[in-house]
């Protein structure tokens, strides 16, 4: 009898392990946070309003940072969107830029 009781304890806790191995640690992700880890090393997730003036596109964050992006002909087709961008970032002369190789669309206008 204690041979069956211990090992249906054991099979229990084995089919319990790992569904919480998969779940998900919130407390990694800042929610509603306009700069976020992308998902692979180097890169950066940016969120904000797309716009493009003389063919020259920029992203206005929330936070008031005017980042110059260049990638896909994508972009065109969200210009005046809220689009969360996701790529490589670098800063030069002051100035930050982003080489988009994500987009992924949030909004239809740049008002929330």
């Amino acid at each position: 009898m204690t041979k069956k009781i211990l090992t249906a304890l054991v099979a229990g806790a084995l089919s319990v392990g790992p569904a919480l191995y998969g779940q998900a640690d919130d407390s990694t992700q800042k929610k509603g946070s306009q700069k976020q880890q992308a998902d692979r090393p180097g890169q950066e997730t940016l969120t904000g309003c797309l716009s493009e003036d003389q063919g020259t596109y920029k992203l206005a964050t929330s936070t008031g940072d005017q980042v110059t992006v260049t990638g896909p002909a994508d972009l065109m087709k969200h210009k005046g969107h809220t689009v969360r961008l996701t790529g490589t970032s670098s800063t030069d002369a002051g100035k930050k830029s982003l080489t988009v190789s994500k987009i992924e669309h949030v909004s239809p206008s740049c008002t929330q």
